[in-house]
């Protein structure tokens, strides 16, 4: 083995030129990520608060969530295991961004609908808006039926 000659191969100066033209690609698309961070913020509703609920969102033990009014306790509305999908992506979400901001608290969220017709759902505790008229008309019309839901005669059990 010690006789044998080794041959070193030479990367063509195009390929090294590919190579560095890639890599300047990838600086200058991260570059331009970071100095773009723009937020776009939706423009507030035009027009008066029409309707107004504040709801709270219980889980039960087999998978179920009791929506209730928080201002009298009574059930809205009970979203058994494998319905809801949209209301329960939506809350999860704001549940989780409390938990972030390690904020624990049972408070409600504001379901409000504005005389423009938009329909907002709004978490006092973090000041996060979501603007249900961006998910379509069905999945606007999940949380409309929340406003205008009576209240079942139930009252809600604690889960503590």
């Amino acid at each position: 083995m010690s006789g044998e000659v080794r041959h070193i191969r030479r990367v063509s100066d195009r390929l090294m030129a590919l190579i560095a033209l890639g890599l300047l690609f990838v600086v200058a698309a991260v570059l331009l990520a970071r100095t773009t961070d723009n937020i776009v913020v939706a423009e507030p509703p035009m027009g008066a608060l029409i309707q107004g609920r504040t709801l709270l969102f219980n889980d039960g033990p087999d998978g179920e969530v009791a929506i209730s009014d928080a201002a009298t306790g009574a059930v809205v509305r009970t979203l058994y295991a494998g319905e809801g999908s949209f209301i329960r992506g939506v809350v999860r979400s704001l549940v989780r961004t409390r938990h972030q901001q390690g904020l624990f608290a049972q408070t409600g969220f504001n379901l409000n609908l504005y005389e423009d017709g938009r329909l907002q759902l709004i978490d006092p505790l973090t000041s996060q808006v979501i603007d249900l008229v961006a998910f379509g008309p069905t999945n606007m019309a999940e949380f409309a039926a929340l406003l205008t839901t009576e209240p079942t005669l139930s009252l809600v059990a604690d889960s503590q």
